[in-house]
């Protein structure tokens, strides 16, 4: 479903055309709500429909933000937010014709604040050196801290890394391609979208939002995403 179907059938509910709720105060509270909806439902649960295995990350001794300084190619421009990371690549670059890919080469071991530890080095009285991204250890891993990622040793002044993981959608504008949400999930939206939209509807204009039925949406949501890891050939040794 389009956008601009999506947000005539919400308005429907409401008695209202879609035009009468994209110029409230000079602001498409529509396209607010269907925005917050959203970005509760990624907030809420870590949909596989948005796996994506080309971020590239350039890092440096000083580390870098993995949630908003990714690109779609090394040193591009084109950004991609995430939301989380599951793995660190090395790659090469290979080119067939006019096409340019960027196939992964070695996996960089990467956990989260603390972990990296077990690989430190250490000073004589046994205490962990202070800037562990300064110094060389027997093998490369890649840690975060909050938003920054940090990969050890870093070599040269930057380095650009693969990211595989699971990003997040921007908010939504006119004329923007459907994302999963419109492509798979409508029946929920819908409903997620008229309970934040009825925030700013007069008592007499609200749409009475049943709470189970969407509820139960979303359960039916977080099944059908969830499945999706689960797919592919599965081995039994009975």
């Amino acid at each position: 479903m389009t956008l601009a179907n999506f947000k005539s059938l919400v308005a429907g509910y409401v008695n209202r055309t879609a035009a009468s709720l994209t110029s409230v105060n000079s602001q498409d509270i529509l396209l607010d709500s269907i925005n917050t909806a959203r970005r509760a439902a990624q907030r809420d649960h870590t949909f596989e429909l948005n796996r994506f295995e080309d971020a590239y990350l350039t890092t440096s001794a000083a580390g870098a933000a993995w949630t908003t300084g990714c690109k779609t190619t090394p040193g591009g421009a084109t950004a991609v937010l995430m939301r989380r990371v599951d793995e660190v690549w090395n790659y090469s670059t290979a080119t067939i014709g006019a096409t340019t890919y960027y196939p992964r080469t070695t996996r960089i071991d990467f956990s989260y604040s603390g972990q990296f530890k077990r690989e430190m080095v250490t000073v004589s009285n046994n205490q962990s050196v202070s800037s562990p991204q300064d110094y060389y250890v027997q093998n490369k891993f890649a840690y975060a801290t909050g938003v920054n990622l940090y990969v050890t040793t870093v070599v040269d002044a930057t380095e650009t890394y693969k990211l595989v993981g699971i990003k997040w959608l921007d908010d939504l504008a006119d004329g923007d391609a459907a994302d999963i949400f419109l492509t798979y999930y409508t029946d929920w939206l819908k409903w997620a979208t008229l309970a934040q939209l009825n925030v700013y509807l007069k008592d007499n204009e609200r749409f009475p939002v049943d709470m189970q039925v969407m509820n139960r949406a979303w359960e039916s949501v977080k099944q059908h995403d969830g499945s999706i890891s689960n797919m592919g050939e599965s081995m039994s040794l009975d």
